[in-house]
């Protein structure tokens, strides 16, 4: 039991000696890969998160947020004039970090749904797609009904 011990305090004293301590760097730290490019219309990473999704398949990873009064209204299943929602795509990577994990990887796009009061009084919501660096408007009217159907369909994470 002795020689048990030994080793093992061996192998911990070997262990503690031979890591070198280092400060973090920002690249340790921060995720810079994923980060948001300049142009976009809002900070969606600024709002609140109303849910998230991962697209295994496809590689890719989403984030849905909201200013604070669609984030109040993202469990009813319809937002109010003023509500914003935001929905950030990333392409995903390992994590250097964390055996078996995935991380956020380079920027795809920001999808924005915007509630407003049309010239008819009734309420309608906008899309528009942002895509590149710098960012630039890159909504394709084709497919704006079915995503703005997607983002607005989406389904609130429960929220404490």
């Amino acid at each position: 039991m002795r020689s048990f011990r030994l080793a093992c305090l061996g192998t911990v004293l070997m262990l503690a000696a031979g890591c070198g301590h280092r400060a973090p760097t920002e690249e340790d730290v921060l995720n810079g890969q994923a980060k948001l490019p300049a142009g976009l219309p809002v900070a969606p990473l600024e709002w609140r998160t109303i849910a998230s999704s991962v697209e295994r398949a496809q590689g890719k990873m989403d984030l849905l947020t909201g200013n604070d009064l669609a984030v109040r209204y993202s469990g009813s299943g319809s937002y109010p004039e003023g509500s914003q929602l935001a929905l950030v795509t990333w392409l995903q990577r390992d994590d250097p970090h964390w055996f078996g994990a995935r991380i956020p990887g380079s920027f795809v796009s920001l999808e924005v749904v915007t509630v407003a009061r049309g010239a008819d009084g009734k309420l309608a919501a906008s899309y528009n797609r942002y895509a590149g660096d710098p960012a630039r408007d890159m909504t394709d009217p084709a497919k704006a009904e079915g995503r703005k159907a997607r983002i607005l369909g989406m389904r609130a994470a429960a929220m404490p």
